[in-house]
Parts: structure tokens; sequence; C-alpha cells
């Protein structure tokens, strides 16, 4: 059984083969068509503030700063971050990069537009999602927009739940073991990384929300939800979809 994880499993997770995977996994070509989705559906033109939480290793926010929008990222991986600001310094990029925990990180900008992709929403509980949703309300603009991506809403990960998946890129594997945890709504999942020179084994869990619930705690501190898509090509959402994109606006 993995289910004794730690709350703050995300302070020390995204670290070795961990970020190694993750920078390996998306192309440049798939990035380009999120970045793209992005700009549409948050409606915002060129010199537009933009603010990427979590950023990770800043595959969108280098992307959107070379089409011309200034960018803050915030990220807890100091070894994502370091990823960021190399490339930030080699290109001289207009992105802020902020190392910090996006439930407590003051924000003091406003912005025109905001967006958590990747799975990101749900690392925490419901008080902890609620703080999360209201500083990043508090952050945009009215009328700005807030772009939410995740396969693990309850709509999509629980009508076939995986217990077990493997991806191998190049002589990099991951295994992955998951399990639910009814009581509490979350899944629990162990990662078992390996390389011919080693391995590593990192846990976490990520609460499993329904749509409904996102859509309400949004509401909650005026967000109000425009659309809910199942993929970049903004088809309609629908029950057992591998991914969400709710899009919601600033009232």
């Amino acid at each position: 059984m993995i289910t004794t994880i730690k709350d703050q499993w995300y302070e020390t997770f995204f670290s070795g083969l961990n970020c190694e995977l993750w920078e390996r996994a998306v192309t440049p070509e798939w990035t380009k068509q999120e970045a793209d989705f992005v700009i549409s559906v948050l409606n915002v033109e060129p010199g537009a503030t933009l603010l990427d939480i979590p950023c990770g290793f800043g595959r969108h926010t280098v992307e959107l700063a070379k089409r011309g929008f200034s960018l803050t990222g915030i990220d807890i991986s100091a070894e994502f971050l370091q990823t960021l600001r190399e490339r930030i310094n080699t290109e001289q990029l207009p992105i802020q990069v902020i190392h910090g925990n996006i439930l407590t990180t003051t924000i003091n900008d406003s912005f025109d537009g905001a967006y958590c992709l990747g799975n990101s929403f749900g690392y925490v509980d419901y008080d902890g999602m609620d703080m999360f949703v209201e500083k990043v309300a508090n952050a945009l603009k009215t009328g700005a927009r807030f772009v939410i991506n995740s396969g693990v809403v309850a709509e999509s990960i629980l009508v076939n739940f995986p217990k077990t998946n493997r991806y191998v890129l190049g002589d990099l594997t991951m295994d992955i073991h998951n399990e639910y945890v009814v009581g509490e709504s979350y899944m629990a999942t162990e990662l078992t990384y390996t390389k011919p020179d080693r391995s590593e084994v990192h846990h976490f869990k990520h609460y499993v929300y329904t749509l409904s619930e996102i859509k309400r705690l949004l509401a909650r501190h005026g967000l109000q939800t425009i659309a809910v898509y199942k993929s970049i090509e903004k088809l309609p959402y629908q029950l057992g979809d591998q991914q969400m994109y709710l899009v919601s606006e600033k009232s």
C-alpha cells in the first residue's frame, strides 16, 4: 500500500529523474499547439501579461514569451527553475521567475490572463485549492481569463481508473502504480524511474474533484466558467474524456 503520502509531497517531488522525464516527455510541436490554444482562449494579444502557475521548467512560459507576451512563472522546484533561468538568460526572454509555494507566494502584479496546465490543479485538499484559486483570482484584472487543464478530474480518471501504466522515453522508463483512497478522494501514486545507471522511486497524491466542484470553487472567487473542452481543438468535454480544459473569466 502507498496511501501514506504526506500532504506536502510536492515540496520535494520535482527533482532528479522525475524532472528529466517530464523535460523529455513533451515535443516542441505539442507545446506550440498548446500555446496557440492558450492565446486563443485567453483572448490576449502580444504585450499582455500572463501568469503561469505552476510553471515547471517553463515550456509554455518560454514559448509565449517568444511570441511577445510578458510572463511571470511561479514554481516550487529549484531544479525546474534552474533550467528555466538558463533559457531566460541565454535567449534574453521577458520572464519573471518566482521560486515559491503557489499557495503562499505573494503575487503583487495584476495579469491579463493566467493558466494552470498539465494536471497541476489538485495537488492539495479543498482548503488548499480554495486558497490557490483565491490567489489567482486576486491577481487577475477584471475580464481576464484563467485556463485549467487536467486529466485527473473525476469524470476523466474514475471512469477507467488506471491502476498501472508504463512509459518509455529512450533509456528512461517510468512505471506507474496508482491507488484510489475513497474516503479522502485522492489518487496515491508510486512512480519508479529506471535508467541503465540508476533508479528512483517518487510518490505523490492528487485530489480528485468533479467538474462541478471545480466550477463552484472558481465561482466562489468571481471566476465564471465560460467553456469546458476535451482538447485544444475546443471539442466539448464529456464523461470519460482523458483531458479537461476549463476556461473561466473574472467578473
